[in-house]
């Protein structure tokens, strides 16, 4: 066998004319007569080189010379060149071998079930699947074994590897009628596994050919609506930049949704109706009880309204402790859920929850108990959590009876009493957060302090025999001098502020009101610091360069703009969270619009 492939190579490398070719065809079929029983696959070897060099020209050239191989297994694993060329990614290896195979040899599987086209599913082109598809239609009716009795369609394949491009061109040539409930579980499987992969629009035409598929378990079990209620990324509540929206909104402007949100929107209505047909015995197999809470757990407003809206009698889902939406939102501090849900009737017998399997804890208890996978985790800054924290607990607190409020759990500990210790560490890291930003901010406030104080008596333009400033009467001087004294005040204010922080107590509740004021107004103080120095600064310059080289002035302006900048994109963030979180507009609603954006 070895000298059949140093007979091949030599082919590869010089081309020789037909009559050349014919004498080692001959050759290779006399030493490989043997073969078909006891195949070592070492004349391969050629052919893979070639393959890995990405030689198409003598890859070719062997296969002219050895007629049929294309279609011939390569290996143990009974796989083709196809197979090969399509797993290491040879786009134009799999384009041209498809072309040269017929298009019986392009069904040929490997040992594990596999087709060319199921294994360009999972990591190739479309430009692989189309070659294929285009020589043999039949290749996208062709399943694959994944586990024992499971088998799928090649676009249920490339959906299970999120190979969006590859699943949205075998979905428009699949036959629809494949995808039917009736024919198996392929047409839910690709239905959550396109939600998964955010493929709203194959979604939305799956259900609207087959409504039914919304409750369809697929090959793991799992159905549509359990799916989409894990996945707040899809709607307008998950997105990230929620303080700039909330503005957006209070300016008056309307939030666009985009279109993959408007399709996850027409989803979800369809998945709502269909719910809507279910009797408890059915909701309960298609585990939407489990998908209500589970979305509220992920803070989906849109997906618990709009299943609430067509199933009422869903408000009353519960898990196995008993604990219902209202507790699932109060747990993982999910307001907007929380907002939704507190509006509906019978609104004090929710809050009047008691758990013996969790220690006998009413509604407050669970507001007290600290949930380190709750939204808290996406605030910036220990201290607004710890702020968020006692906003959650202040607010359920006035919601629940009375009695609930001095409830001793079964370890004995009012909701107060857990509240605190729930957060002993929180308030210890929020001490240290407070201590350590207004240290650092002090100092800048003292350099800038020393800077502008230094300044007032070193004017620019130097004084006269009478100890006046020379450029006293000009308004770039009297600028000057406005500049450096507001920018000593609020520098000297700002090193009070902080001070103050450093020398506070650090109670529970001071982290509400009290620590987050003395930062807001010590951090706006620093920043208009900063602004007027620089202001103070230029103006110097203006002085100084006022008949020669009048550029310098005019590119120290541009750059006094540098630290403003740096400040703003650094500091000023977590200043306006804080005034927002502070003094803006309560996160709990007096009364619900359905949806809060």
């Amino acid at each position: 066998m070895d000298s059949i492939s140093i007979t091949l190579d030599h082919v590869v490398s010089v081309h020789p004319q037909e009559n050349e070719k014919r004498e080692l065809l001959s050759t290779f079929k006399e030493e490989t007569s043997s073969i078909e029983e006891d195949d070592n696959y070492t004349w391969t070897k050629p052919f893979i080189r070639a393959m890995e060099r990405d030689d198409w020209k003598s890859f070719k050239s062997l296969l002219d010379i050895l007629p049929g191989e294309e279609a011939r297994k390569v290996n143990e694993e009974g796989e083709t060149f196809l197979h090969l060329a399509v797993a290491s990614g040879k786009e134009q290896f799999v384009i041209e071998l498809a072309k040269l195979m017929s298009p019986k040899d392009l069904v040929l599987t490997d040992q594990d079930g596999y087709t060319a086209l199921s294994l360009a599913a999972v990591s190739g082109t479309k430009e692989m699947a189309e070659i294929m598809v285009e020589r043999n239609h039949d290749l996208v009716l062709v399943c694959i074994e994944v586990s024992n009795d499971i088998h799928e369609l090649p676009v249920v394949t490339a959906a299970r590897h999120e190979n969006t491009d590859m699943v949205r061109y075998l979905y428009g040539q699949t036959p629809k009628e494949q995808l039917h409930p009736d024919k198996g579980k392929d047409g839910a499987a690709l239905l959550t596994k396109s939600i998964i992969s955010d493929l709203f629009d194959i979604a939305l035409d799956l259900l609207k050919r087959y409504p039914t598929l919304a409750t369809s378990g697929d090959y793991d079990g799992t159905n549509a609506i359990t799916v989409l209620a894990r996945k707040p990324s899809a709607f307008p509540s998950g997105r990230r930049n929620e303080l700039w929206q909330h503005y957006k909104s209070a300016l008056g402007f309307k939030t666009r949704k985009t279109k993959s949100e408007e399709q996850a929107m027409e989803v979800l209505d369809i998945l709502s109706t269909q719910v809507s047909m279910l009797d408890d015995k059915q909701l309960e197999v298609a585990r939407v009880y489990q998908a209500v809470l589970e979305a509220t757990k992920f803070g989906i407003v849109e997906f618990v309204y709009q299943v609430l809206k067509y199933n009422r009698h869903l408000e009353n889902c519960k898990d196995r402790s008993g604990r219902g939406i209202l507790l699932y939102a109060i747990m993982y501090r999910q307001e907007k859920v929380f907002n939704l849900i507190q509006d509906m009737r019978d609104r004090k017998c929710r809050f009047s929850y008691i758990s013996e399997e969790d220690g006998n804890n009413n509604t407050l208890h669970q507001a007290a108990v600290y949930n380190r996978f709750s939204q808290i985790d996406k605030i910036s800054g220990v201290a607004l959590q710890m702020q968020r924290e006692l906003q959650w607990f202040e607010e359920v607190e006035k919601l629940v009876p009375p009695k609930l409020k001095d409830q001793l759990n079964s370890q004995g500990m009012t909701p107060r009493d857990l509240f605190a210790e729930e957060h002993a560490a929180l308030v210890e890291k929020g001490e240290k957060w407070m201590k350590e930003t207004a240290t650092g901010c002090m100092v800048v406030a003292a350099l800038i302090a020393t800077v502008v104080f230094t300044a007032a008596f070193t004017v620019p333009g130097g004084n006269n025999d009478e100890g006046d400033p020379h450029y006293i009467k000009t308004n770039v001087f009297m600028f000057f001098i406005i500049s450096d004294a507001l920018s000593l005040f609020s520098s000297c204010s700002s090193m009070l502020m902080f001070l103050a922080i450093l020398t506070s107590r650090y109670a529970e509740k001071d982290f509400l009101l009290s620590l987050p004021r003395k930062l807001i107004l010590g951090l706006s103080s620093l920043f208009f610091s900063i602004g007027t120095m620089m202001a103070a600064f230029c103006a110097t310059l203006h002085i100084v360069c006022r008949h020669e080289n009048r550029w310098v002035p005019v590119i120290s302006t541009i750059l006094a703009a540098l630290p403003v900048t740096l400040f703003i994109m650094l500091q000023f963030p977590l200043l306006v969270d804080m005034v927002h979180k502070t003094y803006g507009p309560s996160i709990f609603a007096k009364k619900n619009n359905c949806i809060l954006l």
